[in-house]
């Protein structure tokens, strides 16, 4: 009903549009040429173009040369024509009227979509801008509750049980968070441009390695296998932000495999490039299309833990890298992830 009440709002406007050019009409006409008034009925055109939808400003084309043709065009108050010149010159005002609703509407189209546009980047700007600010602003207190934790726990007087058990909870928790704060923190850095790589000539296998280390605890029990030749050349990587991907990459594995099963992690050398897996023996990507789990605040499934962000850190850093990620289902069961880095690049 709102609707409908907006758009006869529109020809009213239309209407009262023309009316307006003809009483103005009425008072210049003996000071002007009859063909002077064209460019009145075409000025009012505009004006509903501006305001209105099209089908308001075809109308108005149409009204205004019929006005024109009733109230001024020998003889008056008829819609007979005396001279045949005058058809002419009511065909070029309504092909001129029509032209410019057309490009004012097009103008306003543009204009419009302009204004989403400049709104939604400032609105991305805000949230990357209160991202930013709440992630650093956790860093430090989730620093020192790790650091407490970790004390506590190498005191002689640690106790044993209980206590022993809900310290290391803390630390393990804290940890976790301090993670998911990490993400955050990488994810405002890239959206921003604040990111700078710092290549050098890196092995794989400690980039693994490292990134195993940070997951010592939440891997304990749990089968790692490590495919990496030991004639592997180095890879020109920021080894921090290549870490971080394989770190978020077995953290994902973690989260949606079995504790029974193994992660495996495997490395070879393809033409010119770094090929790179982290593959688990979980319930497979079930999402369509699977591209879908690099997306931020994307989660596939039920799964505790992570926030959607783990993933598309990871594409935003091999990217960066000019490589690139992909997923993908085992045949056999599982998901698999597959890096492929170029191994020449500047430093």
């Amino acid at each position: 009903m709102t609707g409908m009440l907006g758009r006869l709002r529109e020809y009213g406007l239309a209407v009262g549009a023309n009316a307006l050019c003809t009483a103005f009409c009425s008072a210049v006409s003996p000071f002007v040429a009859l063909t002077d008034l064209v460019m009145v009925y075409l000025v009012g055109t505009l004006a509903v173009a501006l305001r209105g939808r099209r089908g308001p400003a075809v109308f108005s084309s149409f009204l205004s040369v019929l006005c024109f043709n009733f109230f001024f065009v020998p003889p008056r108050f008829t819609f007979d024509v005396e001279h045949p010149q005058y058809v002419v010159t009511f065909l070029v005002m309504l092909a001129v009227a029509l032209t410019i609703s057309h490009l004012a509407l097009r103008i306003r189209t543009q204009a419009e979509a302009a204004k989403s546009s400049e709104l939604a980047a400032e609105t991305e700007r805000l949230r990357s801008s209160l991202l930013s600010a709440v992630s650093h602003e956790l860093k430090t207190p989730l620093t020192a509750i790790i650091g407490s934790a970790g004390s506590l726990l190498q005191a002689p007087d640690a106790g044993g049980g209980h206590r022993r058990e809900l310290l290391d909870n803390i630390r393990e928790e804290a940890q976790r968070l301090a993670r998911l704060v990490h993400n955050l923190i990488e994810t405002t850095r890239f959206e921003s441009g604040g990111v700078r790589l710092r290549k050098e000539p890196y092995p794989i296998e400690d980039v693994v390695g490292t990134a195993l280390e940070r997951l010592d605890k939440p891997l304990t029990g749990r089968e790692v296998r490590t495919d990496l030749p030991e004639d592997l050349p180095l890879i020109p990587v920021d080894p921090v932000l290549m870490e971080l991907v394989f770190v978020n990459l077995i953290e994902n594995a973690l989260r949606h495999a079995p504790e029974s099963s193994a992660i495996e992690i495997a490395a070879r050398q393809v033409g010119g490039r770094l090929e790179a897996t982290v593959a688990d023996r979980g319930p497979g990507l079930r999402t369509q299309p699977i591209e879908r789990v690099f997306e931020k605040f994307y989660r596939a499934g039920p799964a505790p833990g992570g926030a959607g962000l783990g993933l598309a850190i990871c594409k935003a850093v091999v990217e960066a890298h000019g490589g690139s990620i992909q997923a993908e289902n085992r045949v056999d069961g599982g998901a698999l992830f597959r890096l492929s880095l170029p191994l020449r690049g500047e430093p």
